[in-house]
């Protein structure tokens, strides 16, 4: 998108933090409130700043404001910007030596089980990084992912709509949970086509958790008996205690979140076994921070989380 041929002036540092900050918080006061400048000023701003490109930057939708075309366009720039001078004050630090500068990592919800323990070895070994983890639903994330807005990603089942480079680094099973009173949790062993006729809580669509599930039930000729959609782990678990349906979760959400009065039953078939990943834009130069933070998790990762099951956390 060219800028107004008749400017020679290009958008200022504080415009562009202007428009990142307006595609997070999606209205005029809260960016100035978390930038601490007046609404005014904000306003000002964005307006000379599509005045320069000539073209609006934002739009009202209902009640929030969001980015026009232009205005997306404006703050993939601004991302690769800001990226480029952090990664710019990063390579300064390693030449000197140390190891420093911002990790932005990005991952589906069932991830926040088990990297927080991970993130936090890597800061024992690294001070002087700072690490910023955005947790969402796996739309979410493959979204960042699409916009290169990230170092790195953790998802189970890889986008297949962009282009990227993954390492597995950790085993995910996939387990069946009932309540523990439930009558399934008196059999040694349950069959797929026993467990297809009990009302299933699933996550949403999307969800590595679900697709895997549903691919096997239909393998087998059998159809999951879908009764509720839930976008989190934490509430299927506590529906399932209540005992509104049965549920298939990975194993890492219940050796390291709460556990309600829910338990693992041998089901034929089950585990369903994966891989967590580690997935990179491969658009994305990667820095030396970058590379340091893969490196620990490849060779790190599943034995600092076996130690912690082991040892109960």
């Amino acid at each position: 998108m060219p800028l107004n041929l008749q400017s020679n002036r290009q958008p200022t540092m504080r415009q562009l933090q202007l428009i990142q900050a307006l595609a997070r918080y999606q209205s005029l006061s809260v960016v100035a409130e978390n930038l601490h400048i007046s609404q005014p000023s904000v306003s000002i701003q964005l307006k000379n700043l599509s005045d320069l490109i000539g073209l609006p930057v934002y739009q009202m939708q209902g009640r929030k404001l969001t980015l026009t075309d232009a205005g997306k366009a404006v703050l993939r720039s601004a991302n690769t910007i800001f990226q480029c001078l952090d990664n710019l004050k990063t390579d300064i630090d390693n030449l000197q030596g140390v190891i420093t500068g911002t990790l932005l990592i990005s991952v589906v919800t069932t991830a926040q089980y088990f990297l927080p323990l991970l993130l936090a070895a890597f800061a024992k070994q690294h001070p002087k990084v700072e690490i910023k983890l955005e947790i969402g639903n796996r739309e979410k994330i493959q979204s960042r992912l699409i916009d290169n807005r990230d170092d790195f990603y953790i998802f189970s089942n890889i986008p297949q709509n962009v282009k990227v480079l993954e390492t597995p680094f950790l085993d995910n099973e996939v387990v069946v949970v009932v309540p523990e009173n439930h009558e399934l949790a008196q059999f040694p062993r349950v069959s797929l086509a026993r467990l297809s006729h009990y009302p299933f809580i699933l996550r949403e669509a999307g969800s590595g958790t679900r697709e895997y599930t549903v691919e096997l039930f239909k393998q087998h000729g059998l159809t999951l008996n879908e009764k509720m959609t839930i976008a989190s782990s934490e509430a299927i678990k506590q529906a399932v205690a209540a005992g509104l349906g049965i549920s298939v979760l990975s194993k890492h959400s219940l050796d390291f979140g709460i556990m309600p009065r829910v338990k693992i039953i041998n089901v034929d078939h089950f585990p369903i076994r994966s891989k967590w990943r580690l997935v990179q834009n491969a658009s994305r130069q990667p820095t030396l921070l970058a590379n340091a933070f893969h490196k620990f998790m490849v060779e790190n990762g599943d034995d600092i989380l076996s130690t912690a099951v082991q040892n109960n956390l």
